[in-house]
């Protein structure tokens, strides 16, 4: 066996045994050799530990996608917990949906300190039209002569 191929090798048997930080020195140094499932599995075990910047990285080394579903599910919990900061790198990295967007705004609305961003966050994921205005009911009025 090769020595990369070696290297990879037991890569993944560090994976398998939690060592991710190894596991990922081996992979970045042996890139070419690392297959999608190797990249995609040691993101799934770095999302675990919520290493965030070391998932962004790994995915754009191995060319896989980023878990954009889990990376929203843990924006949503910083949102709970109003770590709102993190929550808008999360959402932004996941592409998050307007629905979202819109749940942030609301709890920003609700943190005068915090405006800017709140009118940074809805020009750029809300549009800047703001919502339209209920439509008056129109009477209708016969001609008298």
């Amino acid at each position: 066996m090769p020595a990369r191929e070696s290297e990879v090798l037991v890569g993944r048997r560090y994976l398998e045994r939690g060592f991710l930080d190894a596991a990922m020195k081996l992979f970045i140094r042996n890139a070419e050799h690392v297959g999608p499932e190797d990249w995609t599995g040691l993101a799934d075990r770095l999302m675990e530990r919520n290493r965030i910047q070391d998932v962004v990285r790994v995915c754009e080394l191995g060319g896989v996608p980023l878990p954009r579903e889990r990376l929203l599910e843990v924006g949503d919990g910083h949102l709970r917990r109003k770590d709102l900061d993190t929550t808008v790198r999360l959402y932004e990295l996941a592409s998050a949906d307007r629905e979202r967007w819109a749940r942030l705004v609301d709890v920003l609305s609700g943190i005068p300190e915090r405006e800017r961003l709140a009118i940074r966050i809805a020009e750029s994921h809300l549009g800047s039209a703001p919502e339209p205005m209920p439509m008056p009911q129109q009477r209708h009025m016969k001609a008298v002569k």
